[in-house]
């Protein structure tokens, strides 16, 4: 529900990493003498380097290009969480509504279902609108059609305690804290 792929940030995270890192030893083989004998047996550094002044500049301009773009990419990623859950303007009034109360109706509601394990809620702003995000864990084996009625249920409720419609994505997990829990059910 972010605006950003995590797999391609970590990569863009890890090829600027490891420029970094290549750019930090040349550096710094130039200068100190530790990094340098470091350095001697895995790479051979000249021991003077004479760079042109007109490359110099074509250096600098090029990592302040690299700057730019990393700084547009931070800032225009992620988006997503938010702690407001609906925020309502009526004039000079206005009226905010915080992600406890949405988890508070939610985990409420959710309370007396015995296959839920736990359930998780986040906000995030999508397109200019709030949304929310509900996780559910479900029990190894339980009902996932109960669980789902109960979850609707708590979307009802949710809604009439907002006065309005939330958009809500619903996202039922079973994983490995499902499997570990203990059944409540009777055979």
């Amino acid at each position: 529900m972010t605006k950003s792929n995590r797999t391609l940030n970590r990569i863009i995270l890890f090829v600027l990493g490891l420029v970094a890192v290549i750019v930090g030893i040349s550096i710094g083989a130039g200068v100190l003498p530790a990094v340098r004998d470091a350095v001697e047996p895995y790479a051979t550094l000249p021991n003077r380097l004479s760079v042109l002044a007109s490359s110099l500049w074509i250096i600098v301009a090029a990592c302040a290009v690299v700057i730019v773009l990393a700084l547009v990419w931070v800032f225009t990623r992620g988006g997503g969480g938010t702690s407001v859950a609906v925020r309502e303007r009526s004039g000079d009034d206005q009226v905010t509504v915080n992600v406890a109360l949405v988890r508070d109706v939610v985990d409420h509601e959710l309370d007396g279902v015995r296959d839920v394990i736990s359930a998780r809620v986040d906000t995030y702003l999508v397109r200019r609108q709030r949304a929310a995000r509900i996780r559910v864990a479900v029990r190894r084996g339980g009902d996932a059609v109960t669980v789902l009625t109960a979850v609707d249920q708590a979307i009802t409720v949710l809604d009439r305690t907002l006065g309005r419609q939330v958009p809500v994505l619903v996202h039922l997990t079973g994983g490995t804290r499902s499997t570990l829990a203990k059944s409540t059910r009777v055979h």
